[in-house]
């Protein structure tokens, strides 16, 4: 019997970084939906329900912080958010934590995307009892 798919929400306003977000993160394992914005990503995230969330910072109509403030004065910590940037500086890392958020930096790793992933959702069960 197979592991069902890790369903991620990815948001963001770049079309190759979306394209190459759902080459990397591949059926079966994961199931992808993209957004190019944060107004989209916001009604999605409360559409449907998501494992893990990426949200790119600097997007169209709701920034990737205002997203995950919603997401987090909505549900809590209960959904890992990855917040994506080029802008990967101090300010940066600490407003993402203040919000109980993880960072990845712009260049992503393509490589390496999926099992980042994967390890975070498995810290995130451990360390929420699951």
């Amino acid at each position: 019997m197979s592991q069902p798919s890790i369903r991620v929400l990815v948001a963001d306003d770049d079309p190759t970084v979306t394209l190459l977000m759902q080459a990397a993160l591949a059926a079966p394992e994961f199931a992808v939906r993209v957004v190019d914005n944060g107004a989209a990503a916001w009604a999605e995230f409360n559409h449907s329900v998501f494992d893990i969330v990426l949200l790119d910072v600097e997007m169209p109509e709701m920034d990737g912080f205002e997203v995950c403030a919603a997401i987090r004065q909505s549900r809590g910590a209960a959904t890992p958010v990855l917040l994506v940037s080029g802008h990967c500086d101090a300010q940066f890392a600490e407003r993402a934590s203040a919000l109980g958020a993880m960072t990845l930096a712009k260049p992503v790793d393509w490589s390496s995307i999926a099992t980042r992933l994967q390890d975070l959702l498995r810290q995130h069960g451990a360390d929420s009892g699951r």
